[in-house]
């Protein structure tokens, strides 16, 4: 499914099973998700936990996915912010931001918080646009 915001396209799309491949490739880029098994628990337990999304980003213009965002949406004011990861190709050119920027506008009223592997990324973000 494509998201929409206010001003123009939003590059995000919600995760489908049929896209386990391409989300397994991206989160493989993690370096706690190195092995098989440890990526397939990741990608189960965000197919079976109800406030668990996975989200893709497309740069605009593009059909190729290059980016992933992991969240757990805990009420309407909180989030987590589980996984977040870029093709190597794209990365620093703060994509990241971009892709955090847009779940911002997905999630207006929504305060996103770290995990231990997210905090250090999510600091950089929030300093990036202080």
């Amino acid at each position: 499914m494509r998201l929409k915001k206010k001003d123009g396209e939003i590059m995000l799309n919600y995760y489908r099973k049929e896209q386990r491949k391409i989300a397994m490739g991206l989160l493989s880029f993690h370096q706690k998700l190195t092995e098989y098994q440890a990526l397939l628990k990741e990608i189960d337990m965000y197919e079976t936990e109800n406030d668990l999304h996975l989200l893709f980003w497309t740069p605009a213009g593009e059909q190729n996915i290059q980016g992933i965002v992991g969240i757990e949406v805990e009420t309407s004011e909180a989030m987590i912010l589980h996984d977040i990861s870029i093709n190597p190709s794209f990365r620093g050119e703060k994509i990241g931001f971009e892709l955090l920027d847009e779940i911002v506008e997905l999630y207006p009223d929504t305060k996103i918080y770290g995990t231990l592997a997210t905090s250090a990324y999510l600091s950089k973000w929030k300093e990036h646009n202080a």
